[in-house]
């Protein structure tokens, strides 16, 4: 609980930073001219187009920085007042102009500071380059740059206004959306692709608000300056080739997660340089974290279906970060059915989906969703629990849920009963299957059925022949912001034809935290404040599949010998999908893991002795741990 001073001051702060908003008025209700209007208004920009002129290897670029109207979700409003970028006498952008260019181009770049304050410059400059190498506009003033463009690349370009920084560095309200792509494209001719820059506006601190000093910020979170379901909705064609280039240009992560498929990282950087992966050496992943200025070209061979691309932290898709939130005390989320905003894409894929090999009988069980009370120091909250042969698993309601363990190739039927009080859908995290049973309520499709909430006493019958074995996770996808927090998770396991499961040389390592709130509790392991202890021998090999679910909580997985620096264990697997021989290596047995990302390692004692599995925040210096005795 906040103290009293406490409450008033964030109550003060939170106010000040919320009267930049205002809902969209007619020009002539506001005594603004037409003109003035449409010269303030914030257009969004899908990157489509490269600014400036480009005329005998010379770009020459007029940009200018000025305040202006932003419309993050609806094209009538609300509004957020922030500055922004322009080419001159263009409309101002969010993300600023596309700077995109071959290699061997001079750049010419002359910079307008319209603003009332001074504004340094970042990343306009030849790349890789030096992050320290700014440039200062003053207020009113001019500045002319000369610069080659430099190697191929993905990378961006940014400027901050004296406005209040953020945790990583990096603004986040008035002078949060200065910041644009910066393309540079190999000689001849490149491969076609998408451009997306990731922003967010922010009331306050993420850090203060996970410490409790703070509560929650308000949050729009944006792609290419708009926030769902008001980002560019994608279309493709089964098996198609596609190509997107990522850019964080915000304050703070992101973990970016596809629905039903893999995509492949082929090169990641951090805005001054780009290192693109080796053959074999790429990255294939279902959820890919993307770190403050990082960026990221990926390919994707998309399925068939309706799918979903979407930041994993919580708060960064919930309704509630919205501009209209923000104004009011009546929660609104009329405009979307699916229970989201902010950092989501939604993608078609026309095309017919390929059978897959399939052996067995069906299997079949029914997944219970159910109201737990609070016990073992966790607050009530919710749970799951699984019946198959008329048998209940576990007997007790329990956080997380059950791991459900499947066979791959062997079909499951899993029917979903709600016996909440709302409705829910389920998940199936990183698994491949229809996108009608992906648990995207308004959003999946097969034909003209569309994925349905699963209303209170209500059911829905889940279908789908995993393809692979992995470590994978189910978990809610409808009232996140509720019933994540409150315990509907549970881990996923496909395993090999004839293999079986063994608790204990197979260990699952589940990270989260006690709700009730996406920022609530204590750090939770499996469930437990205090795991219990595993016991293992030496000589023997271990797996551990770690799994982190939290609403918005990243940390590392250790394994230590006492405060002894870190073991070796070998990577084996990420999002379920095995790594190839050349990425499955001894390293030091710690990782970092954002919501929404499995890893999947082996280890094998040498020693007997005590070892720690520990999950740790460093930011907030906050861990949870469970003892191994080796013996």
């Amino acid at each position: 609980m906040f103290t009293d001073a406490i409450s008033r001051a964030v109550l003060s702060s939170i106010a000040i930073a919320l009267g930049a908003l205002t809902f969209l008025a007619p020009a002539e209700l506001s005594g603004q001219s037409e003109s003035a209007a449409t010269q303030s208004r914030i257009q969004a920009n899908s990157n489509r187009e490269s600014a400036g002129k480009l005329e005998n290897g010379i770009l020459t670029l007029h940009l200018e920085l000025r305040q202006g109207d932003w419309y993050p979700e609806a094209d009538t409003g609300p509004k957020l007042r922030v500055y922004a970028l322009a080419e001159e006498d263009k409309a101002l952008q969010v993300p600023g102009p596309l700077i995109r260019v071959p290699e061997g181009t001079e750049i010419h770049v002359t910079l307008h500071n319209l603003l009332p304050a001074t504004v340094v410059v970042h990343g306009l400059h030849q790349h890789p380059g030096d992050a320290k190498a700014v440039v200062e506009v003053p207020a009113q003033g001019t500045r002319e740059l000369r610069f080659a463009a430099g190697a191929a690349g993905t990378y961006q370009y940014y400027a901050s206004a004296g406005g209040i920084l953020g945790d990583s560095g990096r603004p986040i309200r008035e002078d949060s959306q200065l910041a644009g792509a910066f393309v540079v494209d190999p000689p001849g001719q490149a491969a076609p692709d998408r451009i997306f820059v990731l922003g967010i506006w922010r009331s306050g601190s993420d850090i203060a608000a996970l410490r409790h000093e703070i509560p929650l910020p308000h949050m729009i979170p944006v792609i290419n300056g708009k926030s769902w379901p008001y980002t560019e909705r994608l279309a493709y064609t089964a098996g198609e080739p596609v190509r997107w280039r990522w850019i964080n240009a915000g304050d703070g992560g992101h973990p970016l997660h596809m629905h039903g498929s893999y995509f492949r990282v082929d090169s990641a950087g951090n805005s001054e340089t780009d290192h693109v992966f080796a053959p074999g050496q790429e990255l294939t992943v279902a959820t890919s974290r993307l770190l403050t200025n990082g960026t990221m070209s990926t390919y994707w061979v998309p399925p068939p279906g309706h799918w979903l691309f979407h930041c994993h932290f919580i708060p960064h898709i919930s309704p509630e970060m919205t501009v209209a939130n923000a104004l009011t005390d009546k929660f609104i989320m009329e405009h979307d059915r699916n229970h989201m905003a902010g950092m989501v894409l939604g993608i078609t894929v026309t095309g017919n989906r390929p059978p897959v090999a399939a052996h067995g009988r069906t299997r079949k069980m029914r997944l219970w969703v159910r109201e737990r009370p609070a016990a073992h120091g966790l607050p009530a909250g919710f749970s799951y629990q699984v019946e198959e042969n008329h048998s209940l698993s576990p007997k007790e309601l329990t956080v997380p849920g059950p791991p459900l363990v499947l066979e791959r190739g062997r079909p499951v039927e899993i029917t979903i009963v709600n016996q909440l009080r709302e409705s829910t859908t389920v998940h199936w995290h990183s698994v491949e299957l229809d996108s009608y049973y992906d648990g995207v309520a308004g959003w999946g499709a097969r034909g003209k059925q569309v994925t349905p909430e699963i209303q209170p006493g209500k059911s829905f019958r889940v279908r789908f022949t995993p393809p692979r074995a992995g470590t994978f996770m189910y978990h809610t996808h409808l009232h996140d912001e509720e019933q994540l927090p409150g315990g509907l998770y549970g881990p996923l396991i496909v395993l090999e034809p004839g293999t079986k499961f063994d608790p204990e040389h197979d260990h699952i390592a589940l990270f989260s935290r006690a709700g009730p709130g996406p920022i609530d509790g204590a750090l939770l392991l499996n469930g437990s404040l205090d795991p219990p202890t595993l016991q293992w021998r030496v000589g023997e090999q271990y797996r551990l599949r770690l799994i982190n679910i939290a609403a918005f909580d990243g940390g590392t997985f250790s394994l230590r010998e006492g405060e002894a620096p870190p073991l070796q264990w070998r990577a084996v697997a990420k999002d379920g999908a095995d790594l190839p021989p050349g990425q499955a290596v001894m390293q030091e047995a710690r990782q970092l893991v954002l919501p929404g990302e499995v890893y999947d390692f082996e280890y094998k004692p040498t020693v007997a002795g005590v070892l720690q599995l520990e999950f740790s925040i460093g930011m907030l210096k906050m861990k949870v741990t469970q003892q191994i005795e080796v013996r």
